[in-house]
């Protein structure tokens, strides 16, 4: 029997570059936009993190998709 997986949730995880703490360590700030459909791909993720990364104080360092699924038999 195999494994299938259903996505029941998505969001998309926006990090930006916040600059350096008082120890000169990297310091990264995120923005979750949760509820994205399951079905939206990847592209337009992309084009949508394009759209509001100028919009942001902090310039745009990665663009997640977190998904969590349910898994059955």
């Amino acid at each position: 029997m195999m494994a299938n997986s259903t996505i029941t949730a998505s969001a998309l995880v926006l990090s930006f570059d916040g600059g350096l703490d008082q120890n000169g360590d990297p310091v990264v700030l995120t923005k979750t936009f949760r509820n994205i459909k399951a079905a939206a791909s990847y592209d337009a993720l992309l084009a949508i993190a394009g759209k509001l990364a100028p919009l942001q104080q902090h310039p745009l360092v990665t663009v997640e998709r977190d998904d969590t699924a349910t898994i059955t038999a």
